[in-house]
């Protein structure tokens, strides 16, 4: 392949390894080159505060995850809580509908001892 199609074709690589990264490792890669421009870090490669802001992407993950979990949890436990509910109303219902129906009952039948 002839060395100028090389290079797009690998700034697309670089390119797309990028977009890979969370914004914590893309500052971190920003202030490495920006040392290493100073003559302060050495240049290529992962620096250090590229590896940090990569650790720290991950943690942010990891939390917003968590949390995910947590409000999926909490919405399961509410669904939970309704359809117990839900069970113990109609079974109130069913109660109250036989304490009626025997209340009918007796009073029709003293309404039956006063004729």
């Amino acid at each position: 392949m002839h060395p100028t199609r090389i290079a797009p074709i690998a700034l697309a690589g670089v390119l797309a390894l990028a977009a890979c990264d969370g914004p914590n490792e893309q500052a971190g890669r920003e202030q490495d080159r920006a040392l290493a421009a100073a003559g302060n870090a050495a240049a290529g490669g992962e620096g250090p505060n590229e590896r940090m802001g990569e650790a720290q992407d991950r943690a942010d993950k990891a939390t917003r995850e968590a949390q995910e979990a947590a409000d999926e949890a909490r919405k399961q436990q509410a669904r939970a809580l309704k359809s117990e509910a839900d069970v113990r109303a109609e079974a109130l219902e069913e109660q109250a509908q036989a304490i009626r129906r025997e209340a009918d009952k007796n009073a029709d039948a003293i309404v039956g001892q006063q004729k």
